[in-house]
């Protein structure tokens, strides 16, 4: 490539990260739309292998996969609105607990004045308008909501669209060689990221699985909704498993004030990941994106400085999609080359 040519990539690379960032709220719930799409694909190639569901016609399939979509959302949502209700309430009956860990950490700094809950609840009574605070997440919840939908509505359509996709390439590509290298480069996309997104998803529904009954034997109090938290942040590579093991351990410390119950929690919790992450998963999934490690550490940061947390969770079917598109033309084919784990650019 000549200086011209990397020159024009770099601008346009920026031109199109701006555009990411600031078309934001009406991009992202599209491409979240299409990620859940690969997901429900998965879900609908699993449903034909089940003997009572192969005498289906294919549509039927969809209109099912589809709705157990819409049924495990609302199902989540529920879920989660519930426990957040729960942990809220469940801070008043601990509340003995969390101030004796509270003051664990300040006897080593020397602090005399021990810290009491009527003096804490005036300081922060002081400082926070509830009724605001209140009406921002009223807000927030609603706008999840209708991002929902937005996103449901955009899956039925994407795969109302799937079946005359080949036509409509075929009219808008009428050289044949083309088509089919046009043709394989979206059969190659689909395959890689339908295969990372479900099997994925089904690792972490057993890592949350584990997690739940892990936390459930220990005792820890509205363990579905931590379990749900640690599987949706290990889609995030690296730092997800990470942070949803320390959110679960923190909150076991303050609630019950116990930090051998955390300490515990936090050791059979990382143990769980660990056997999932570098056991389990390996040996389900391979290698199926090939993108290495570095590549994938840069992914996660400049997606989620796009688009924070849920950048974060896309950027690694986004930035295998990506490489796929570089490394079917021959000036861009190097850089996928570079982005890859061993450039082998087959997989």
């Amino acid at each position: 490539m000549s200086i011209r040519e990397i020159f024009y990539l770099t601008a346009f690379t920026v031109l199109v990260g701006w555009i990411l960032s600031v078309g934001k709220t009406v991009i992202l719930p599209f491409v979240v739309a299409v990620m859940l799409t690969y997901v429900l694909i998965g879900a609908t190639h699993g449903l034909r292998r089940l003997p009572l569901m192969s005498a289906l016609p294919v549509w039927l399939h969809y209109v099912l996969a589809l709705l157990i979509f819409a049924l495990a959302l609302a199902a989540i949502t529920l879920v989660a609105v519930s426990n957040l209700r729960a942990i809220a309430q469940s801070q008043l009956a601990h509340e003995d607990e969390m101030l004796l860990l509270l003051t664990r950490f300040l006897e080593p700094l020397h602090l005399t004045d021990a810290p009491t809950w009527e003096s804490l609840r005036t300081q922060l009574v002081d400082r926070l308008d509830l009724p605001r605070l209140s009406l921002g997440l009223l807000g927030a919840l609603a706008s999840a909501g209708g991002y929902a939908v937005l996103m449901m509505t955009y899956m039925a359509f994407m795969v109302a669209e799937r079946g005359p996709l080949s036509r409509k390439v075929s009219l808008v590509i009428p050289d044949s060689g083309e088509r089919d290298a046009a043709l394989a480069l979206f059969r190659r996309i689909n395959t890689q990221v339908v295969t990372y997104l479900s099997t994925k998803t089904l690792m972490n529904v057993i890592l949350g699985t584990i997690s739940w009954i892990l936390m459930w034997m220990l005792g820890i109090e509205n363990s579905v909704f931590w379990a749900f938290l640690i599987a949706l942040f290990n889609y995030i590579p690296y730092v997800g498993s990470i942070a949803g093991v320390a959110l679960a351990s923190a909150y076991t410390a303050f609630a019950y004030g116990d930090l051998k119950l955390a300490g515990l929690a936090l050791v059979v919790l990382s143990l769980a990941q660990f056997y999932v992450g570098n056991l389990l998963e390996p040996r389900v999934m391979g290698r199926t994106l090939n993108l290495s490690p570095l590549t994938v550490l840069l992914a996660l940061v400049v997606w989620s400085t796009l688009w924070g947390v849920p950048g974060a969770i896309i950027a690694v079917p986004m930035t295998s999609i990506l490489m796929i598109i570089l490394s079917a033309f021959k000036r861009t084919r190097p850089v996928a080359i570079l982005t890859s784990r061993d450039g082998n650019l087959l997989h």
